[in-house]
């Protein structure tokens, strides 16, 4: 009998291990499921299947490139609108209609309203220390608060409202510039840009480019925007570790690797960004009036006071910076790229804009709740293309039951809002963009109709939910009155609204390259 030696085991490639303890971990599995005692039966709800270790992950039917939700979504017309999924280790539910959302998010909440303990937590939300990733807590309870009463609040929101007209006349020159020296817009660049720098502006005050820190040594807009593409993209990413704990420890994708570095350059830009912020107050003083006070001035000022740590003001920073510059934006982008697809419905809107604003001057946010047509588009489009298609997960506390099913304690909810906001029960012809149907009844978009959730709802609701409806809406009025917007280089039935690409958000794969004739008097570019 041939005896091999320490040179033959270390001969055998990384993947022949791999194979080897994938083999013995399912063998494993297969004993213990055999041997382990067989606890009550619970009437969970329907499933596709279980393996041992891996669970439903060879059944979820997944295809290479294709968003999650649209997965969760076939899986939910074979199954139904609760989906039971063994993921690995981890027991979850998948929600995909507006009855048990109802269940989960008004009736439940305060039993589904956690957390999971996922790795995207622990490093891209700052130790579970921002809001959007905490677990219910103190800890919870006291940063909503803080956004509910002071960061986001209706009166800070109407406060900023100078902040975002800026904005938007800023935009509309540069849309005006571009349009002169080519025929071609990049719109959707324009659009992340200008909701970048809106809530920059908001969160760190209108002269934040102004003054330069010691050195002359500044934080690039580039930096900044790399951080958030790149820890979007990463706690989009799928996981092996999150549900089978060998796979973590090995790390085999370098996923959490990756995450501990943005994490650590997550806390340097928001280092560079609050020395910058504390070095202007001391050039240029306090800020006394209200709509001088920016956001970090308040977070700053309640930082010591409530016992917030660094990572938890890193972790405010950029929830609302992502929400500004990703969520709103690409909300914009999909509302005008589907009135460039249906010219008579942008005319529609056209002349509304001038009936309410005429064309002497410029949208003010004091006009949009008069422009009714404005809001149905935009809920409408939010309807169809939902910013943020999988809520972030849910977690329950205790066992509980939904619709008559079992549901475990520590069992994480994946609500799948593209599905909840597209079916056909509550919206016929769910995929066709009619902003028509919002005009006979007032559906109202911020949690209180489970059939349109665009900001989910609940104690887990987006807490920037007014501000992000007022900024789309003042982007799509504000283009659509300002100019005749055409798609370049395409008529306008082949414009692409279907093609999503995968993430936390709802990402078009294109950049949309419009024309933009101007229609009001030219003083109002220059």
């Amino acid at each position: 009998m041939q005896i091999m030696n320490y040179a033959d085991y270390t001969a055998i490639p990384l993947w022949g291990w791999v194979l080897t303890l994938s083999a013995g971990l399912v063998v494993l599995g297969i004993v213990i499921s055999i041997l382990r005692p067989r606890a009550a039966q619970l009437n969970l709800p329907p499933c596709p299947g279980v393996y041992p270790i891996v669970g439903s992950l060879p059944l979820l039917g997944a295809i290479p490139g294709e968003p999650a939700h649209h997965m969760f979504k076939r899986l939910a017309d074979k199954y139904g609108s609760l989906v039971y999924l063994r993921m690995g280790s981890c027991p979850t539910v998948i929600v995909s209609d507006s009855e048990f959302a109802k269940l989960v998010l008004k009736d439940q909440d305060h039993v589904f309203a956690s957390r999971p303990l996922l790795a995207s937590g622990k490093y891209i939300g700052m130790n579970f220390e921002s809001l959007v990733f905490s677990p219910m807590g103190n800890h919870y309870k006291k940063l909503s608060k803080i956004y509910s009463s002071e960061l986001l609040s209706p009166r800070r929101v109407m406060e900023s409202q100078g902040v975002r007209e800026n904005g938007m006349r800023a935009t509309v020159k540069s849309i005006y510039r571009h349009a002169i020296e080519g025929p071609a817009v990049k719109l959707s660049s324009e659009l992340h840009a200008l909701g970048l720098n809106i809530m920059l502006d908001m969160i760190f005050g209108k002269d934040r480019d102004k003054l330069e820190v010691g050195g002359g040594e500044r934080l690039s807009m580039d930096e900044l925007k790399d951080v958030v593409r790149e820890s979007l993209e990463v706690a989009a990413e799928f996981d092996f570790g999150e549900y089978i704990p060998i796979a973590r420890y090995l790390d085999l994708t370098g996923i959490i690797r990756r995450m501990k570095s943005i994490q650590s350059r997550m806390r340097n830009v928001a280092a560079k960004l609050i020395a910058e912020h504390i070095q202007r107050r001391k050039i240029t003083g306090e800020a006394m009036e209200p709509q001088d006070i920016a956001v970090l001035d308040v977070l700053l000022s309640l930082k010591d006071e409530n016992g917030l740590s660094d990572d938890a003001v890193t972790g405010a920073l950029f929830d609302m910076i992502v929400a500004g510059s990703d969520t709103t934006s690409l909300s914009a982008d999909w509302a005008i790229a589907e009135l460039t697809r249906n010219p008579e419905l942008m005319k529609k809107l056209q002349d509304e804009a001038d009936r309410v604003v005429g064309r002497d001057r410029s949208v003010k946010e004091s006009d949009l709740p008069k422009m009714k047509y404005l809001q149905c588009v935009v809920k409408e489009s939010m309807r169809i293309h939902s910013p943020t298609p999988l809520a972030i997960p849910h977690c329950s506390v205790q066992a509980t039951k939904l619709g008559g099913y079992d549901i475990p304690a520590g069992c994480t909810v994946l609500m799948n809002l593209w599905a909840i906001n597209r079916d056909p029960k509550n919206w016929p012809e769910p995929h066709k963009f009619k902003p028509e149907r919002f005009e006979n009844h007032d559906t109202n978009i911020f949690g209180q109709d489970f059939t349109l959730l665009p900001f989910s709802a609940g104690r887990r609701g987006c807490s920037g939910m007014l501000l992000g409806f007022t900024m789309v809406q003042l982007i799509v009025a504000t283009l659509v009155h300002s100019f005749d917007l055409r798609p370049h280089g395409m008529e306008a039935s082949e414009v692409d609204v279907i093609s999503e690409k995968p993430g936390l958000t709802l990402i078009r794969p294109y950049e949309q390259l419009v024309e933009a004739r101007p229609r009001l008097p030219l003083h109002l570019y220059n």
